[in-house]
């Protein structure tokens, strides 16, 4: 029975997944960031190389057992070698994450995935083969419909709101809460201070959740702006593939928001591509990239087991790290 290892690295966390080829789990660890777009490639290489020793160690097992392992991180090609050099053997894949979301959202060879995490992008298969990708072009582009872009979002707005002398809204109670800020008018600092980062503005992504539940309108108007952006890239994807009805996942942190993302994501889905069918994402992200392992470097048939579903339940237990 052959072993693999995977890597879905985002840019707030990274997640490690030891398995046999037959869905069988050995680890699951995670530990931070490893984007290395955003981080220094040294550092990112250093999380991966500290993660996949960590989880071998959890499930068992050396460097040299393992049949091949996956990375799913984007940016990481100037850090390949290095973790090459501590597995001591090249039977190592790099993808982008738009691979693993695939697998994860749809669980199948057609349709379109929504991740919108950190960052957001859309990917998608045609029921002949193609394959198309918008989005994930990082903050400075936009990253429309992300965690970063709500959060940003949520900045903005509470700016506008404290030009305007519109204080005391739930938005701005949770935000400077969960900031530690005495006042709007501090944000202007601490969101210049050198840790103030991506990751930083992603983390107020849920604070525009909570206000929503909470019926703050601005909230909510923030989520219905990310959830149109999502929609549009579904839609570019769909456009390019030629091929509207396809279905369509949302997968990623955001939609872990529930139905007050689902519901948003689903009206504006609905405007933008009527003929497409919404369905609930599958499996995480890491368990994607363990699919897309099986499928496309161990030539494992998904259709003859359910192995999603074999890996999920043992995903159960995972390890943070230091």
């Amino acid at each position: 029975m052959r072993a693999y290892l995977v890597c879905d690295g985002g840019g707030s966390k990274t997640e490690f997944l030891l398995f046999w080829e037959d869905g069988r789990v050995l680890a699951h660890t995670r530990g931070p960031g490893a984007n290395a777009i955003f981080l220094p490639q040294e550092k990112a290489a250093q999380a991966v190389c500290r993660g996949i020793g960590a989880c071998l160690e959890k499930g068992g097992l050396t460097a040299g057992e393992l049949a091949g392992t996956g990375l799913f991180i984007p940016g990481f090609g100037p850090c390949l070698e290095q973790v090459r050099r501590f597995l001591g053997h090249d039977r190592v894949q790099l993808a982008g994450d738009e691979k693993n979301a695939f697998y994860a959202a749809l669980g199948g060879p057609a349709g379109i995935a929504v991740l919108s995490g950190t960052g957001s992008f859309a990917t998608g298969r045609g029921r002949g083969g193609k394959e198309a990708t918008a989005g994930g072009w990082g903050p400075l582009f936009s990253d429309e419909g992300s965690g970063y872009h709500i959060g940003a979002m949520c900045l903005n707005r509470l700016a506008w709101l404290h030009d305007r002398g519109l204080e005391g809204t739930l938005l701005e109670t949770l935000a400077l809460e969960a900031l530690g800020a005495p006042d709007v008018l501090s944000l202007r600092r601490l969101a210049y201070q050198p840790g103030f980062d991506r990751s930083a503005v992603a983390a107020l992504c849920p604070v525009v959740a909570a206000a929503a539940r909470g019926g703050d309108e601005r909230a909510g108007q923030i989520l219905d702006t990310a959830a149109a952006a999502l929609a549009g890239l579904a839609k570019t994807v769909a456009d390019t593939l030629g091929e509207t009805a396809l279905p369509v996942a949302l997968t990623g942190g955001v939609a872990r928001m529930g139905d007050l993302m689902e519901d948003r994501f689903r009206a504006a889905l609905a405007g933008a591509l009527p003929a497409c069918r919404w369905q609930p994402a599958r499996y995480a992200p890491v368990v994607g990239a363990a699919l897309c392992v099986l499928a496309e470097m161990a030539g494992v048939d998904l259709c003859a087991a359910d192995l999603g579903e074999s890996l999920t339940k043992g995903m159960n237990g995972g390890t943070d790290l230091c």
